[in-house]
């Protein structure tokens, strides 16, 4: 199996990736051209006649990629800056001035060959992606170990993978334990052990062991491969602003071409005329917003963050309040029963069988954590006749011929359950020591109570500090109960909660703060949240690596559960963001500058390309910052 390049891959060749980079007919006129440009200068000094011809040649070389662009733009019936610099090479060439046209064709081309260099590095982050994929699986079967082409491989094949090999597909460990590097993943810098009945993820690196894992996600459909599809299209996207730039960008070929012409027809003098054609283009002004948003989305991407496209990346840093969902993204979302209080004449253990038996097909972390205690006590669980469970409310089940209801209090009383003054100052007493409740009931009356507690995360409270601090209001919703809630919200230094919530009513919320002027971004785990997270300005899922729903649905989904990733990624909005507007700002200036000096002949059509470009590197280069 091939892996990475410290795995025996192929070594790197810069020269190659070069070559993949960039426009090969344009890096090879570029070149030519500059030879011949340099041959020129030098015959200049004796042989002046054979110069003029070298510099002729430079001009038509390096000219021929720019006028074909040129030709091709006006068969769609673009008007490009293609078409501004080949009329300012054709107007040099026609006035004998060969010195300025083969400056303007080499220094325009070489400028371009360099863009694309420099914007291929934006790059880099989905390219290491995809070096992270093997070309190769070893797969066995009926006994027998065979390597196959990664795109033969199918879902339920058995692969082996082994020690310093990369993992070709998401699956499930069947056989063996390891520790594996998630960091391309989940970002987790640490390995991380795993053991049969473990996910794992392609391209995670094997470190300790042997493992075999039954394929369950194959090529595009691993999560590696969803990654770098939405990488890529991300980068592909615009941002509003950089719509509005691109308006503003088409009206700068007719403005240069008629400023050139006045500026011809005022001063008399073709020179400057050419020279306002060369200054005014607006490659700068277009550049300025794509690669910014291009190095941040790469920026995001290397930190296990996928921004679904620039209007996103724009958005987050427009947030003033943050709504984060409880369990699993404040808290560690593995709750534990901590007491099975009995109310009645069964035991704890019966209550627990019963209650773990009843959650027997739930989802939902509560019910996991009580199927748990029974596993870790060795209760044998009955097998439900019916299950209902009701999102939001609670499960209602079938046992052994009893009616068992596990669930909120306020559904309970809705369904009819009794309940003592008992069970609700045990209740009562509970929960204000933090702890969710979840009373017990059989047929008409509440038989016991399960506490659970679930633990903050440890990032939280420095994440929340620099949310404030950054401007931002932060606001707790979750369906668990009041004193619970505000528990969690006061260690947290959450001020503002909002508790006892369904789906519905974290939609209905959101909506209310939209309509009150805010700028909302939902944080959730992309399941349950899904109402919310859709409404929201910015859907955020956390914890996204594996789930289908918060990658494919969520504006912005984080690898992992780490919640300091989203301080980090409104720094990095508001960074982007300055930096477009920077470069606007450079761009015009630049621009509206060079046009006086031309008109003023303070510079030449050889000083304008110079400018031209060199404005151009510069706004590639200030976004190219944000890779950091």
């Amino acid at each position: 199996m091939r892996c990475c390049p410290t795995e025996n891959r192929p070594t790197r060749v810069w020269w190659k990736e070069w070559l993949n980079a960039v426009s090969a007919p344009q890096a090879l006129a570029a070149l030519v051209g500059a030879a011949f440009l340099l041959a020129g200068w030098v015959l200049a000094l004796g042989q002046r006649e054979f110069s003029q011809w070298c510099y002729l040649a430079a001009a038509l070389i390096a000219g021929l990629p720019i006028f074909y662009e040129c030709v091709e733009n006006l068969r769609q019936r673009q008007i490009s800056m293609e078409v501004l610099v080949a009329l300012a090479i054709t107007a040099s060439l026609l006035i004998g001035e060969y010195h300025a046209g083969a400056v303007i064709a080499v220094l325009l081309l070489t400028g371009s060959v360099l863009e694309q260099l420099t914007v291929a590095k934006a790059q880099s982050a989905l390219t290491s992606l995809l070096r992270m994929m093997p070309e190769t699986a070893l797969v066995r079967k009926d006994g027998e170990d065979r390597e196959v082409p990664i795109g033969q491989v199918q879902i339920g094949d058995r692969i082996v993978v082994r020690l310093g090999e990369r993992v070709p597909v998401d699956g499930v460990i069947v056989a063996g334990e390891s520790a594996l590097d998630e960091s391309a993943i989940t970002g987790e810098s640490m390995p991380v052990d795993k053991s049969v009945g473990d996910k794992v993820f392609a391209g995670s690196l094997n470190l300790t062991g042997v493992l075999e894992v039954d394929a369950q996600r194959v090529g595009d459909e691993t999560t590696l491969g969803r990654i770098a599809r939405l990488v890529a299209e991300a980068q592909a996207s615009q941002a509003p602003i950089q719509r509005l730039a691109d308006r503003y960008a088409r009206w700068y070929v007719p403005a240069s071409l008629f400023l050139a012409a006045l500026v011809w027809w005022l001063t008399g003098d073709l020179v400057r005329g050419i020279t306002v054609l060369i200054v005014f283009c607006p490659c700068a002004l277009v550049l300025a917003t794509p690669t910014a948003v291009a190095a941040a989305i790469t920026h995001a991407a290397r930190k296990a963050v996928l921004v679904k496209g620039g209007e996103f990346m724009e958005a987050v840093g427009q947030v003033n309040l943050v709504a984060l969902d409880k369990t699993g993204t404040l808290t560690v979302g593995k709750p534990k029963v901590t007491e099975v209080i009995a109310l009645d004449t069964l035991s704890p253990d019966e209550l627990l069988r019963l209650a773990a038996g009843a959650e027997r097909f739930s989802e939902h972390p509560l019910g996991q954590a009580i199927r748990q205690a029974a596993k870790e006590r060795q209760l044998p669980l009955p097998e439900p006749t019916t299950v209902r469970l009701v999102p939001g409310r609670g499960v209602d089940a079938h046992l052994n011929g009893q009616r068992v209801l596990i669930g909120r209090l306020h559904w309970l009383s809705e369904q009819g359950i009794a309940i003592s003054d008992l069970a609700r100052r045990c209740i009562t007493e509970i929960e204000g020591q933090g702890q969710t409740v979840l009373p017990i009931a059989i047929n008409d009356r509440i038989v016991g109570l399960i506490a659970l507690r679930d633990t903050l995360r440890p990032e939280v409270k420095d994440a929340i500090a620099t949310l404030k601090a950054l401007g931002v209001k932060v606001a707790m919703v979750t369906g668990d109960n009041e004193r619970v809630a505000h528990a969690i919200a006061a260690e947290a230094s959450i001020d503002e909660v909002h508790a006892n919530l369904l789906p519905e009513d974290k939609l209905r919320l959101v909506r209310q703060w939209q309509s009150q002027g805010k700028k909302v971004a939902f944080v959730g785990d992309g399941v349950n949240d899904a109402p919310a997270l859709a409404a929201a300005d910015i859907g955020i899922a956390m914890g996204a690596a594996g789930t289908d729903v918060a990658i494919e649905t969520a504006d912005i989904a984080v690898m992992t559960d780490d919640l300091s990733k989203l301080p980090e990624l409104l720094r990095l909005s508001h960074r982007t963001l300055r930096v477009i507007w920077q470069n606007i700002a450079f761009s015009v200036t630049v621009n509206i500058a060079s046009v006086i000096a031309a008109g003023m002949k303070w510079i030449d059509p050889v000083w304008g390309a110079f400018i031209h470009e060199g404005s151009a590197m510069a706004v590639i280069l200030n976004a190219l910052r944000l890779l950091r």
